[in-house]
């Protein structure tokens, strides 16, 4: 558990500390859930203490942050027990919980300060590169481990990771990074905070370079600028606004491919958000919330295909000019209203509803100009219990209005048996669900010629239907995952330790999984055109261990540790030959460890060290395209400057010196080993 300051009176700049938790002679008020308590907001929106959450909940706080040695924020979460990352390319990471994942992860809700960064376009998931903050603004990520959709929704289907930034009020001052080494890394940032009377903010722009995979045109160069702003309006009341943008220009393609050449491809994001909170008392507060967010995707192109007779069916050879348009532009608006109550001594409520609207414009994978349109409104409420000074009740539930796929129903409901002060035992199940995103329904991507072609038989004119890739699904239905958990925690606090364990069983069922089918639509019959089907099942059982001895801030040692074991549904012949067998069961590994790390050995020195064992997986690949069990080993050295000479730190990080390792599949490019140096200073 990490040890951070004195929790301030409101979310989201929730704090955690490695203290005792209270005596339990009487149901807790709300005083002591403002106190020096470790407490979380992810699990069901109320401040809680960690004991009383209904699910693990994993915390890496700005100390492991920075320890870590981590230049992007998607390989953090390789300090999270049950997690799996890898990199299709240099550029494109995955990240995903319990595996049930493909190049593009899209069972995961990730937040930042409560915004979900969940992506409406293609098929979905997290755009790491566009998440929009900068990794040093990070105070810490609150990951709970499990399905979460009676709190957050759809996205909430394995896991919820919500990323806090540090309040304005604490960045006050400059802050400069400069940071450069093997691969083309060349990463420079700077965060200015003021206050101007009741008005706290900080401005921050970045700009992360490197150069990818060897031998891959898999290079990334991001830039963001963000602005935070918090305005104590009055005891009662405050308002906080946040700006982003961010852009990514990314290498892409594969040399000498006739369809996908080497170029470059754009990405930019911007949003605006905006959050009034009222809290008139202790235990009581009303928020209201309003975001914007707008993405646009640049990556087209127009090229000369050569078509065989076998390909054409036709007695000669063609060459066909086809455009590739991969452009978009997505629109997402998103309003929520929250009240937080003290109904009596012991029994605390939160409840609210909100709407969100995704629009999508991408003519070649909608084959339409306009924008296709995904309405969600919503309904949730959590209700929290401490019906004595040992037991503890959670229930929940969201309903939710999809205009995609109708309406649905995800409860949850938690037992807490506080066994002694310092131990608890955890019982949970829920019902969480994931809709179709419109790229799964709706895709409709059909490849036409972009001029006139003459042949010795007739001329095609433009636009010709060439090929379909894509078909529309319009009868997918939400996935379903329901899952049973038994869970312990326990304070060691004469032994500075923590200790967290879990036991579960999910069971997903309707899992929405891509299939194969001869196309009907242009000069080319294709086997494999392709479309979506909730013809998926997986039940996942396991365990979870998370241990962590931390005797100061700076100095810890923490095991992590899962095991996993994924069942899948037995294909018959005609199954098979649709869709890939086999990828359910390896689509995680079953065993991973994690040892990270931290030693203080000096008032301005501190030695890091993280050693991952990752078993063998796929990637919604079949077996035979698993990757192989690796290990990697990353070290970080630091110094922070005399106070004389500069307030800052120099420090040294090697990435992953134990060898290159692939973590998408054989034969690809692999992640090799990266050792670059940093410079922090603050003026």
């Amino acid at each position: 558990m990490p040890i951070l300051q004195r929790r301030p009176s409101a979310p989201p700049a929730v704090a955690c500390a490695t203290l005792p938790l209270p005596t339990r002679a009487s149901p807790p008020t709300e005083a002591d859930h403002l106190g020096d308590l470790p407490v979380v907001l992810s699990a069901t929106r109320l401040a809680q203490v960690q004991s009383d959450a209904p699910g693990a909940v994993s915390i890496i706080d700005r100390a492991m942050i920075r320890a870590s040695g981590a230049r992007n924020i998607h390989e953090l979460f390789r300090l999270v027990p049950g997690f799996q990352m890898g990199m299709h390319t240099g550029n494109t990471p995955l990240v995903t919980y319990h595996g049930l994942a493909d190049e593009a992860p899209r069972r995961m809700l990730v937040q930042v300060d409560g915004r979900s960064v969940y992506s409406p376009y293609f098929i979905a998931g997290v755009e790491w590169n566009q998440i929009g903050v900068d990794i040093d603004d990070i105070e810490r990520i609150e990951v709970f481990r499990g399905s979460n959709s009676a709190t957050y929704g759809s996205n909430a289907f394995l896991g919820v990771a919500n990323i806090v930034t540090r309040a304005p009020a604490e960045t006050l001052g400059t802050r400069v990074r400069y940071r450069a080494g093997d691969g083309g890394v060349n990463d420079i940032g700077l965060s200015a905070g003021r206050q101007l009377g009741d008005v706290a903010m900080r401005l921050t722009v970045a700009r992360d370079h490197d150069n990818g995979f060897a031998g891959l045109n898999d290079w990334r160069k991001t830039e963001l600028a963000t602005l935070n702003t918090h305005w104590t309006v009055d005891g009662n009341n405050s308002l906080q606004l946040q700006a982003g943008w961010t852009g990514s220009t990314l290498g892409t393609g594969k040399e000498d491919n006739p369809t996908d050449p080497e170029r470059g491809s754009r990405l930019s994001t911007n949003f605006g958000l905006l959050r009034w909170q009222h809290a008139p008392a202790a235990g009581e507060e009303l928020s209201v919330s309003y975001y914007h967010q707008e993405e646009t995707g640049r990556d087209n192109y127009t090229l000369l295909v050569p078509v065989t007779p076998r390909q054409s069916g036709l007695p000669f050879p063609l060459q066909l000019p086809i455009g590739f348009d991969y452009d978009f532009h997505a629109v997402r608006d998103d309003l929520q209203i929250q009240r937080i109550s003290a109904l009596a001594p012991g029994l605390r409520a939160v409840v609210g509803g909100g709407m969100r609207v995704d629009r999508i414009a991408s003519p070649l994978r909608f084959n339409r100009a306009d924008s296709v349109r995904n309405a969600v409104n919503h309904a949730f409420g959590t209700l929290e219990w401490h019906a004595s000074p040992r037991w503890l009740f959670n229930a929940g539930a969201m309903l939710e209005d999809n205009s995609l796929t109708g309406r649905t129903l995800a409860p949850r409901v938690s037992a807490n048996y506080h066994l002694t002060d310092s131990q608890t035992w955890r019982i949970s199940i829920n019902r969480s669900l994931r809709h179709p995103v419109a790229f799964e329904q709706k895709s409709s991507m059909i490849f036409a010629t972009s001029a006139p072609v003459t042949t010795p038989v007739g001329t095609f004119p433009a636009g010709t239907p060439i090929s379909q890739t894509f078909r529309p699904s319009p009868h997918l239905q939400a996935e379903r995952i329901t899952t049973w958990e038994l869970g312990y925690r326990a304070e060691l606090r004469p032994l500075n330790a923590s200790l967290d364990a879990r036991v579960f069983l999910e069971q997903a069922r309707d899992l929405i999984e891509m299939n194969l089918e001869p196309s009907t639509i242009g000069l080319f019959r294709r086997s494999n055109n392709r479309y979506f089907a909730n013809s998926g099942e997986a039940d996942i059982r396991g365990l979870e261990i998370s241990a962590l001895w931390r005797p100061g801030t700076d100095t810890w040692l923490q095991l992590n540790h899962a095991e996993l074991r994924i069942d899948g549904p037995t294909l018959n012949a005609a199954d098979a030959l649709r869709r890939p067998s086999g990828w359910v069961e390896h689509s995680a590994p079953q065993h991973s460890t994690t040892l990270f790390g931290a030693w203080q050995m000096h008032p301005r020195w501190q030695l890091s060290v993280a050693k991952h064992w990752i078993g063998s997986m796929s990637w919604y690949q079949d077996a035979d395209h698993r990757v192989k069990m690796y290990r990697q080993l990353d070290l970080r050295l630091a110094h922070r400057l005399p106070p004389s000479l500069a307030r800052g730190e120099l420090a040294i990080t090697a990435r992953n010196i134990d060898g290159p390792e692939e973590t998408f599949a054989p034969g690809t490019s692999a992640w090799g080993s990266r050792i670059f140096g940093s410079l922090s200073l603050e003026l």
